[in-house]
């Protein structure tokens, strides 16, 4: 029988993660996204392979950088002509209450997926969250969570303890064969992704970099993605006398060089459920500096040793990064827990994962109990 997720739009790490589920357990999997990609993305996403996508009509609105309400009435259609076995929902929109509104009036076991933390949830401030929240999650079978904090997010709402099953956020691409070596990085520094400090901290990493000129360090700078405040970042780098490389957005394939090309990859987020880009750095065996404003930074690169995590305070920044650019000698130790680190942030992780999360549904598996941190 059909699993079916409902979920806002597809990117290239679920696409990979659900392709790879759907080949190696033999399941047939339907994901209905509510939107073909959120505004800000630059990503080119081949179609599946391995499962079944379905583009929802609908009402889109795209609030900001993070927000995003979707209303896709034809969901309940198409749910009743499946009639699947599973359902599991990637929001807390007005599409995926009417899909958890169908699954509970027809007995159809369902569960909530999440990257969210405490942190990071409106639920707190919110009183329409709030109530989304406490309709969906407690008779949910199971939680699909990025991280434990994502565990005792859904638990604060109600999901019955165990349910929540860790399934690891993965890139969309491999590592790759070589990793280079300290000396032949020609870049500095790298920081990589949506080009907004309101919630990426853009300008704040461009403080950082002054900071580093004021000290006579003039360094080579890489920075990858698009945002509103790209011109406002360079612009103040170029100011510092750094020699900057802005290569705007980068497709998921070009991605793996440009992170192994430098020393660090600098982090520096205001406000991420978990942060993707610090996983796809130690991929290439760049240590990261990363704020502790991403759940990454606490269950990745803090557990793992491969990275260094500080607050958003310039002087921290700048002692990180010169303590681990250093030598080869004190930037080759944070890679020496790398291959753990993967291990456990895996393709292979992701597929049993999932597995579990909907044996929960079934009622074939035990609840799991949650990873230490």
């Amino acid at each position: 029988m059909a699993i079916v997720i409902v979920t806002g739009s597809l990117t290239p790490y679920t696409s990979r993660a659900y392709d790879a589920f759907a080949e190696r357990c033999r399941e047939e999997l339907h994901v209905y996204t509510c939107a073909r990609i959120e505004p800000h993305r630059a990503w080119e996403i081949p179609p599946p392979r391995h499962f079944q996508h379905t583009l929802l009509p609908g009402l889109r609105w795209h609030r900001d950088y993070t927000s995003h309400l979707y209303a896709n009435p034809g969901v309940l259609p198409r749910l009743m002509r499946l009639k699947p076995e599973l359902i599991a929902v990637a929001a807390f929109s007005p599409t995926m209450a009417l899909a958890t509104a169908y699954a509970r009036s027809t007995g159809t076991p369902y569960g909530i997926a999440t990257d969210g933390t405490l942190d990071t949830d409106p639920g707190a401030s919110s009183a329409p969250h709030r109530i989304m929240r406490r309709s969906m999650v407690p008779p949910a079978r199971f939680g699909i969570c990025a991280s434990p904090a994502s565990v005792a997010l859904l638990e604060r709402w109600g999901l019955q303890p165990g349910r929540g099953v860790v399934v690891p956020i993965v890139p969309s691409w491999e590592a790759p064969d070589r990793i280079p070596a300290f000396h032949e990085r020609p870049f500095d520094v790298i920081i990589a992704g949506g080009l907004n400090d309101q919630f990426k901290g853009v300008l704040f990493f461009a403080e950082v970099m002054a900071d580093l000129a004021r000290s006579g360090r003039r360094l080579r700078i890489r920075v990858t993605g698009r945002g509103p405040d790209g011109v406002a970042m360079h612009e103040r780098l170029i100011a510092a006398g750094h020699d900057v490389q802005m290569d705007g957005a980068l497709q998921p394939g070009a991605m793996a060089e440009a992170l192994g090309s430098a020393k660090v990859l600098m982090f520096p987020s205001r406000q991420d459920a978990w942060g993707l880009v610090a996983n796809e750095a130690v991929l290439c065996g760049t240590p990261v500096i990363g704020s502790p404003h991403a759940a990454s930074s606490e269950h990745f690169v803090a557990r793992f040793g491969v990275g260094l995590v500080r607050p958003l305070v310039v002087a921290d920044w700048r002692e990180a990064f010169l303590a681990m650019t250093a030598s080869e000698a004190a930037w080759a130790p944070f890679m020496t827990k790398r291959r753990e680190a993967l291990v456990a942030c895996n393709l292979d992780a992701a597929v049993s994962g999932l597995q579990r999360a909907f044996d929960l549904g079934r009622g074939s598996a035990r609840p799991q109990v949650r990873p230490a941190a």
